[in-house]
């Protein structure tokens, strides 16, 4: 096998040579989408100095003894490239395309798409593609248009280049597309007679290549520079960062660009290649600074993910213990839905050398947020605009303190958590009244197993200073979750439970106060809890009960001499004690600086704009005036139909809020465009309902939309003070 760049013209070879696609191939299956963002590569390519620009990775694998290649992976780009080549040719046959000179179109059919010599005995095309797409592909060299088989994508996109090219004003001579495409540079393997075509083939297109993205990101950086600095460049940045990330960089890579573009939620994986394009040559970024800042914060994601956190000691780094346990707790979660806030927070922390303390109150503040909201059902996903925002806001209100000419005297902990407790809704975190509540009535048997495993190894360590792996211990099978009252009662459970055993049963069973671990879950589940609690003879072998277990929860159980609802409620509390010492519910002596104007944020679910004066908004990034509450609901949703048209159209079917027909009364609707008309009768509550339910359907986060509002007091929440609201009282 070896591999090398070349300018794509040299992947076609001379008149001997023809490229086999495979029988094992997929049809050709290059979307629109993907033929136009090729073409829009291309334009720019010629509005540009660059020499080249990369194109993939070709592969191909000998056939027989013979000059002939088949074509293991690439198949897609050499198809389309073929195919805007016969259009262009076609285009000019139509004089719809000038040309300097006709000879060129010859010196295009022998280069790229005849095999004057080629060893297939009846077909010349220097590609040949599978026998369903053959047929399709033949016809385009016809100059009838009728023959050609109007279904095939060979022929719509075929189609789609020739109108491209005919378009107005002329996107390229055919010269210039020649020269375009002698530019474009791919990396060519050639793989020998002893390595397996069919294996290779397998490795590139599993769907469960999980560096598929990272690897275009890569080649995207390193194929543009020269030799030396691809060398250069792969060396001291690429490799570090692939060590860094145990060889897995793409989710890095979507949390690396997360941050550096500001983005309120992360890119969607299969789009993390598109974007990152889009984030590069927007702002012409160099790409040897932009490997060098990925390489800085790789280091805080290694950090997370491995668990070992460095604090600058000395003007150095050095791993703390402490912070690396508290971490890894984080990191029994088991979500990475924390990891822009924490990647953001941790490369602060080291630059502004906060001490060990700070940074574990904040990473406390932020295990007690999630740990709340896991007791009380609520999901951690619904927090991911939240963690992208957290330290921007922060930061925002220090700076604010600053352009003030004023001192920030609170720590950052503290204005952490002003931030976490101002987000009210899905946002929230839990108050004390329902996080008890919950901890009485949660099913936590029912629980994902991450969460139980998070949760059991705090009670289990707390106040412990020998620790016990409970996660390491509950996935290798050595721990179970225990149900102290079993999941069937027997007679003499009843017995021991008395005339309520049935509803005992259904309130408790799966909840914190019936539930312990063990290693002995099958031997004694369904026996009494005496028998439980000293052990008991089994098949002649004597099956040690809690007195003899390892775990310190299950140990505290030996101190009860019966299993009744008494001891039930005892043990509850005893565990609400213990989850209230882990977290209790934040306070902050944080006061913002008063603003000449209030935002307030579409995630801001509780907010009540009842007599509230709007003066203008921020959607997109972009700052409006307006002072009508339902001219604001018309534009935003103007607006978001400029941005998303096949979506809003589509929404428009369902008639809610946004409908493909308007009702009786045309007075309660608003003609966004032809069938789509927005329901505009209702109150400002129920306006920005309506947008969230817009948003939720479009997959636009909130925080997207912020309002500017006519100033009221700031009631900063300072101390344990905590609102009881419909939604706590539910």
């Amino acid at each position: 096998m070896r591999g090398i760049a070349m300018p794509l013209q040299q992947v076609w070879g001379n008149g001997r040579t023809q490229l086999v696609i495979p029988v094992y191939q997929r049809n050709y299956s290059w979307k629109k989408e993907n033929c136009n963002q090729l073409f829009s590569d291309l334009v720019k390519l010629k509005n540009s100095h660059r020499s080249g620009h990369f194109f993939g990775s070709i592969v191909t694998a000998p056939v027989g003894s013979g000059l002939d290649r088949l074509i293991i992976d690439g198949q897609q780009r050499l198809t389309t490239t073929s195919l805007l080549m016969l259009a262009a040719i076609k285009a000019v046959k139509d004089k719809k395309m000038t040309i300097s000179q006709d000879g060129l179109i010859e010196e295009t059919h022998d280069n790229m798409l005849w095999s004057k010599y080629g060893s297939h005995p009846t077909c010349k095309y220097k590609l040949l593609p599978i026998e369903q797409d053959r047929v399709a592909y033949d016809r385009l060299f016809s100059d009838n248009d009728n023959q050609f088989i109007k279904e095939s994508k060979i022929t719509h996109n075929f189609n789609f280049f020739y109108d491209k090219l005919t378009s107005f004003p002329q996107p390229f001579t055919f010269d210039e597309l020649f020269d375009v495409i002698d530019r474009l540079q791919v990396i060519c393997i050639d793989l020998d007679n002893d390595d397996d075509p069919q294996l290779i083939f397998e490795s590139l297109n599993s769907t469960g290549l999980a560096l598929e993205e990272a690897d275009k990101i890569r080649n995207y950086l390193l194929m543009s520079l020269s030799p030396i600095d691809q060398e250069e460049c792969y060396k001291k940045y690429w490799h570090k960062i692939q060590l860094a990330t145990n060889d897995s960089p793409t989710m890095f890579l979507r949390d690396y660009i997360t941050i550096s573009d500001n983005l309120l939620r992360p890119v969607k994986l299969n789009n993390l290649y598109f974007h990152w394009k889009k984030y590069m040559e927007e702002k012409g970024r160099d790409r040897k600074a932009e490997l060098a800042s990925m390489l800085d914060y790789v280091r805080y994601y290694h950090m997370i993910n491995m668990a070992e956190v460095e604090i600058m000691h000395d003007g150095q780094l050095i791993k703390n213990a402490r912070l690396s346990k508290k971490m890894s707790q984080l990191r029994n979660l088991d979500t990475d839905v924390i990891n822009v806030f924490l990647i953001s927070f941790l490369k602060y922390a080291v630059e502004k050398s906060l001490s060990e303390e700070e940074i574990w109150k904040t990473l406390d503040l932020i295990e007690g947020y999630l740990a709340r909201r896991i007791i009380c059902s609520m999901s951690s996903n619904s927090l991911t605009q939240t963690f992208c925002a957290l330290h921007r806001d922060v930061l925002r209100s220090i700076s604010e303190y600053e352009k003030a000419g004023e001192s920030v005297s609170t720590p950052y902990h503290q204005i952490l958590a002003f931030h976490i407790l101002r987000r009210e809704g899905n946002f929230r975190i839990p108050r004390d009244n329902v996080f008890a509540e919950n901890i009485l009535t949660r099913k936590v048997y029912l629980m994902p197993k991450a969460a139980q495993h998070f949760l059991f190894e705090r009670l289990e360590n707390f106040n412990h200073t020998e620790f016990i792996d409970v996660k390491k211990q509950m996935q290798n099978g050595h721990a179970t979750i225990e149900h102290i009252m079993p999941q069937t009662l027997t007679p003499e459970w009843r017995k021991e439970l008395g005339d309520e055993a049935d509803s005992i049963h259904e309130q408790y069973l799966h909840t914190f106060a019936n539930l312990t671990l063990t290693g002995v879950n099958s031997e004694l589940s369904n026996n009494t809890f005496e028998d439980k609690k000293t052990g008991k003879m089994v098949n002649g072998q004597f099956i040690n009960g809690y007195r003899g277990s390892i775990y310190r929860l299950t140990q505290e159980l030996t101190s009860y001499d019966s299993w009744s609802l008494k001891d039930l409620e005892h043990r509850a509390k005893r565990i609400k004690d213990k989850l209230f010492a882990l977290y209790p519910f934040p306070t902050t002596d944080f006061k913002p600086l008063p603003k000449p104007i209030e935002e307030i944020s579409l995630e801001d679910e509780d907010f009540n704009p009842t007599n509230r004066i709007l003066i203008g908004y921020n959607l997109f990034g972009e700052e409006h005036q307006q002072t009508y509450w339902i001219d604001m609901l018309i534009d935003v949703v103007k607006e978001v139909y400029r941005r998303f048209p096949d979506d809003l159209e589509t929404l428009a079917l369902k008639d809610t809020w946004v409908h493909h027909v308007m009702g009786e009364e045309d007075k309660k609707y608003e003609k966004i465009d032809e069938g789509i008309y927005l329901w505009k009768n209702a109150n400002n509550r129920n306006k920005l309902n309506g947008l969230r339910y817009i948003f939720d359907e479009l997959g636009i986060g909130y925080a997207e939309l912020v309002l500017y509002l006519e100033p009221t007091p700031i009631v900063p929440p300072i101390g344990n003070t905590q609102s009881i609201d419909a939604e706590d009282k539910q």
